[in-house]
């Protein structure tokens, strides 16, 4: 379910009233920034997932951004005219909160995506979950019931975006059994 707040005040308004799994900011939301609305969501609900959408990559606040907003905001992405990106977003949030346990209990194989270019992820990502998406409804055969059907599309692989390359060799170290 999506939820839309036309300010930053009805956004934190909302987000008193109703838990959200994710939270999605545009990089202009007009009576604040995506930093600030960042921060002031992260000190009220320090493991809330905050993604901001630019509307360009080469947006020139969107290196600002990714210097002041480092604990703040979890990804930055461009939209780039794909309807995918959201699926790409949400997806990678999940993979980000499951990948653990799912190698723990489903010995699940992992994907770390190497790259700190903003305009590259949010092209690969997209492409990339889509195909795993298909590849996973592909495998999955029409006598199996709906539980089935979940549990093959959880036990899909999981993808982990590094962005700088000490994240990249932590997650590495961390997967290494599971890394495709």
């Amino acid at each position: 379910k999506i939820t839309h707040a036309p300010s930053a005040a009805e956004a934190l308004t909302l987000m008193e009233k109703h838990p959200f799994e994710l939270v999605i900011t545009m990089l202009n939301i007009g009576d604040i920034d995506a930093a600030e609305l960042a921060r002031t969501i992260k000190t009220k609900h320090p493991e809330q997932p905050i993604i901001v959408l630019s509307p360009a990559p080469a947006h020139k606040s969107i290196k600002r951004l990714k210097k002041e907003s480092v604990d703040t905001v979890d990804y930055i992405f461009t939209w780039q005219g794909n309807p995918n990106i959201l699926l790409a977003m949400v997806k990678l949030v999940e993979d980000r909160m499951n990948t653990e346990d799912d190698v723990r209990t489903g010995d699940v194989q992992v994907i770390i995506l190497v790259e700190d270019s903003v305009r590259y992820y949010s092209t690969y990502l997209p492409m990339i979950y889509t195909s795993l998406i298909q590849q996973a409804r592909f495998i999955m055969t029409e006598g199996l019931n709906d539980w089935s059907q979940t549990q093959r599309m959880r036990g899909r692989p999981k993808i982990l975006l590094a962005r700088t390359y000490e994240e990249a060799i932590e997650l590495y170290e961390k997967y290494k059994r599971n890394t495709l």
